[in-house]
């Protein structure tokens, strides 16, 4: 019973600091208008939220065209992978030059140094 007695205690302490609303003439247009204003907030945010989602897949969109399409450059057009390049950049003459010996007898056509 002593539980009863504080929560009736603490019921009477929120009644007297929290007044009930007058409940006038004016009382329930003026609940309207605050629930419509905070919908039409929400409304405007959720619309707000739509338009960066759009703009967001359209941006998407058309960076994934963009790195689809097909690149002309006057430049040189490299292919094949870094061993490939690098093989042709480095023909065997040059090579024997700075004193790298080219073996064709291994199995994987692989370079020697001098001395092996």
């Amino acid at each position: 019973m002593d539980q009863n007695r504080e929560l009736d205690h603490l019921f009477e302490q929120y009644r007297m600091a929290v007044p009930d609303p007058e409940a006038g003439a004016n009382f329930m247009p003026e609940l309207w208008r605050k629930i419509e204003a905070r919908q039409s907030f929400l409304l405007r945010v959720k619309k707000l939220t739509q338009v960066f989602v759009a703009a967001a897949a359209a941006i998407c969109l058309l960076l994934g065209i963009v790195l689809q399409a097909p690149v002309s450059s006057s430049g040189p057009q490299v292919s094949g992978n870094y061993a490939d390049v690098l093989a042709r950049s480095n023909p065997t003459e040059n090579l024997t030059a700075i004193g790298i010996r080219v073996d064709y007898t291994e199995p994987n056509n692989g370079t020697a140094l001098n001395g092996r």
